[in-house]
């Protein structure tokens, strides 16, 4: 685990993270246990156990979907230094106004909280979702168009996020605003939890009843574009402790090494590829969802497979980040921590 080259800076600051009992808010507390930070805040739905790196937090509790999270968004930032916003539904996908309210009014209402407050920095979490399709094999940097694929209702959600955040970062010029877009965010810890958003408690269990040499010898069915990155949760949560800590403005990718072509997501599962055409894949997952055997909305193979690969340049020369763990270790650890079943200990995280 890394830590910034320089923390001084988090010395005496009160870091406020929503979502903070999620995946990357999880790993993020397990570093801000390792600074001089004065004091770390958490905000939450449910209620984490006493342990770490939840235990010396001061928490609140609410959902930001509650037109009445405002006042208690408000006390939770008074004082605060920082607040990195992770907060995000993923599921419900079935219910897009209801994600809608959590995530794009829920950050309105964390961005108002935090002009109320005087909050000096605002990290918001965004996503590789947020940019515009392009050639899935090209890498693009974080000055391409932020504009979404308009069929996926994360994407649109995203979008809208970041229109939030530069209306935010326009209004408070004395404010430093930074937003992050991490590739897909794994992490052994969050196998479980990630199953259950994308699998759904079927398929889920399937794959866990499924012997390792088993599992490792079916086919992959992927088709011919599709191009990957993906990075720990424990290296995006360095790269917001550098962000913390140089109060680092602006937009900044986050991948690890390598981008995976079909042939690479095959090679990192042990596991043998099968050619699909995206259309094929395309209607037999919009069959399972609405035959409601997966909760995985057909949108979000359209950005899987449309969105470019991620430029990590700019936080590799500005924060001197430099991920850890490569991409295809980490798929290949995630999914046989899913097939054994595992997961942290928080109350998202476990199994």
């Amino acid at each position: 685990m890394t830590t910034p080259a320089d923390p001084g800076h988090l010395d005496g600051q009160t870091v406020a993270v929503t979502g903070a009992t999620g995946n990357v808010g999880t790993a993020l507390l397990r570093q801000l246990g390792l600074t001089g930070v004065h004091q770390v805040r958490g905000l939450a739905r449910r209620e984490p156990p006493d342990t770490a790196p939840y235990a010396s937090v001061f928490w609140t509790h609410t959902d930001l979907g509650r037109p009445d999270a405002a006042g208690l968004l408000r006390e939770f930032l008074t004082g605060a230094t920082t607040v990195v916003h992770l907060a995000w539904a993923l599921q419900p996908g079935r219910h897009p106004d209801l994600l809608r309210e959590v995530n794009v009014e829920g950050t309105r209402r964390v961005l108002q909280a935090a002009a109320d407050a005087g909050v000096g920095h605002v990290v918001v979490m965004s996503s590789l979702g947020s940019y515009a399709a392009g050639n899935p094999a090209d890498r693009v940097d974080e000055d391409w168009p932020t504009t979404g694929v308009p069929s996926s209702q994360y994407s649109r959600d995203k979008v809208e996020v970041e229109q939030l955040t530069r209306e935010f970062a326009a209004a408070h010029p004395d404010t430093a605003v930074t937003v992050i877009r991490p590739t897909l965010v794994l992490q052994p810890d969050a196998a479980t939890e990630i199953g259950r958003y994308f699998l759904g408690p079927l398929l889920l269990r399937g794959a866990q009843a499924l012997p390792a040499a088993v599992a490792g010898a079916l086919p992959l069915p992927l088709p011919d574009d599709l191009h990957l990155g993906f990075v720990h949760a424990d290296d995006v949560a360095d790269a917001l402790l550098r962000v913390v800590d140089r109060r680092a403005g602006g937009a900044f990718n986050l991948s690890a090494e390598p981008v995976l072509d079909p042939a690479g997501f095959a090679a990192a599962l042990g596991s043998r590829r099968v050619p699909v055409p995206r259309a094929l894949l395309r209607a037999g997952l919009s069959a399972a969802f609405h035959a409601r055997l997966v909760p995985t909305e057909p949108g979000w193979l359209d950005l899987g497979l449309g969105v470019p690969a991620l430029d990590t340049t700019r936080a590799r020369r500005v924060l001197g980040w430099d991920p850890r763990r490569r991409g295809d270790r980490l798929l290949a650890d995630f999914v046989a921590a899913l097939g054994r079943g595992e997961g942290g200990t928080g109350p998202l995280l476990q199994p």
